[in-house]
């Protein structure tokens, strides 16, 4: 049922009962009034008639007048003679009332004449019922005539005010862009935010879903292929180890060569799936975490993991930022094993520096290290995913995935510049990053095609 329909017949419904209530009321407070009208012109009649009928019980001679064709009567019942008839009365008596009643269709009073009789006055019932039935049946013509009136009225107003929101309906269905929001109705406007807004979302998460499959393509694809390499070596050398003839020495390096590649593709499993779970960052798992403490947790388990390596950290009493603890965490611990792997000095020694600071409202992230280094016009390929130099023994994802996180934290990441040997990485992350507007979530897919 359509909005102006259900707008009409409430109208419909609403205007007659509102004047059939106040009609009711009226007519009751008119009923009583003709009834106490009746009462108060019966006991005025029996007052001024009194005098008249004590004059008329005293008189020698009775006359009895022809009864009228009245609906109202006068009878004076003396103790000596004929009584006196006059209009129209019961052909039976009541029971006498000083007080208007009722018996059967007639009203009456009635008083005592001392020791002369009793005086009747009488009204009949039948034209003040006609009378009220007529009260009765001009309400429910006003009634009837306020029900068609109603549901005209309702249509026409249910109509016009509902034609901005007839408007709306056409222009979405139209499907034309986005809905105006100039209707003066401040209900239609606010309804056409919504619908926009509703229509903005879609569009964003049809454009970062074409985005995220786009990217999950390249991914999988780019992830077969440097899966397929290892694989291949491993395949190889399984064949190997097949031949009955081949020499314990080979034998050996061929099982040394199969642990490899295994560690290989093992480290480029789990940081696909570290690069996959951080892939979608939920704003209700961000809160306040000492850079500071996860970065001192971070140094003592790569001191642990890599017993080559010499590390250093420069931390502050506390560095709160607002982030994602797990990603924090990740960030950390893939500079440190970027360094540790690939800061190798030419002397064989691996020396890590990591420094944190406070600077105004963001907090520095430095890992250093004395190795070979990176050339300058690298440095941004070297974020990209499996971008990584020849014969290097990592997957490629390290800094991928750090750059992941930073940019899912509202921070920015740089490889700085070095005039000498060796690799610093500069990470800036804001103290109170919020992000920014609605989100169902921080997709890093997204975002990294902006920067």
């Amino acid at each position: 049922m359509k909005l102006s329909t259900r707008f009409a017949l409430c109208v419909a419904l609403l205007v007659p009962l509102l004047v059939g209530g106040a009609g009711l009321l009226i007519v009751h407070l008119s009923v009583e009034d003709l009834y106490t009208a009746r009462d108060q012109r019966l006991t005025q009649r029996l007052q001024s008639l009194t005098p008249l009928a004590v004059n008329y019980a005293q008189r020698p001679v009775r006359i009895r007048p022809a009864e009228g064709e009245t609906a109202e009567g006068v009878y004076v019942d003396p103790v000596r003679g004929q009584p006196l008839t006059i209009g129209a009365v019961p052909p039976e008596l009541p029971t006498p009332s000083t007080v208007p009643a009722t018996s059967g269709t007639w009203r009456y009073v009635s008083t005592d004449l001392g020791r002369r009789g009793r005086l009747w006055v009488f009204e009949q019932q039948r034209p003040l019922d006609a009378q009220i039935s007529d009260l009765y049946d001009q309400l429910l013509i006003a009634t009837l005539i306020a029900l068609a009136v109603g549901a005209v009225a309702g249509l026409a107003l249910g109509r016009f005010a509902l034609r901005p929101l007839a408007r709306l309906t056409r222009a979405i269905r139209a499907g034309n862009g986005r809905l105006t929001r100039k209707t003066r109705a401040r209900e239609i406007d606010e309804l056409a935010g919504l619908v926009n807004g509703l229509l903005d979302r879609r569009d964003e998460a049809v454009h970062r879903t074409a985005e995220a499959l786009e990217t999950a393509r390249a991914f999988a694809a780019t992830a077969a292929h440097e899966l397929r390499t290892p694989l291949t070596s491993m395949g190889g050398n399984i064949t190997l180890l097949g031949y009955p003839n081949l020499p314990p020495e080979e034998r050996v390096g061929v099982i040394r060569d199969l642990a490899v590649e295994q560690a290989r593709v093992e480290r480029l499993i789990t940081m696909l799936r570290q690069l996959a779970r951080g892939e979608l960052m939920e704003p209700d798992s961000l809160k306040d975490v000492d850079l500071a403490g996860v970065s001192e947790v971070a140094v003592q388990e790569a001191t642990r993991r890599h017993r080559h390596a010499r590390f250093a950290a420069h931390l502050p009493d506390s560095a709160m930022v607002r982030g994602w603890p797990d990603g924090l965490r990740m960030i950390v611990d893939n500079l440190l094993e970027n360094a540790a792997v690939h800061g190798v000095s030419p002397q064989g020694t691996v020396r890590v520096d990591l420094t944190v600071r406070v600077e105004g409202t963001v907090a520095l992230l430095r890992v250093a290290d004395d190795g070979p280094g990176m050339p300058r016009e690298l440095h941004q390929e070297a974020f990209n995913r499996f971008s990584r130099r020849a014969g290097s023994p990592g997957t490629g994802l390290g800094l991928t995935l750090i750059h992941q996180q930073v940019v899912l934290h509202g921070g920015t990441v740089e490889i700085e510049p070095s005039p000498g040997r060796g690799l610093s990485v500069l990470v800036q992350m804001p103290i109170a990053w919020r992000p920014d507007g609605p989100s169902d979530g921080l997709s890093w897919l997204s975002l990294h095609q902006k920067l």
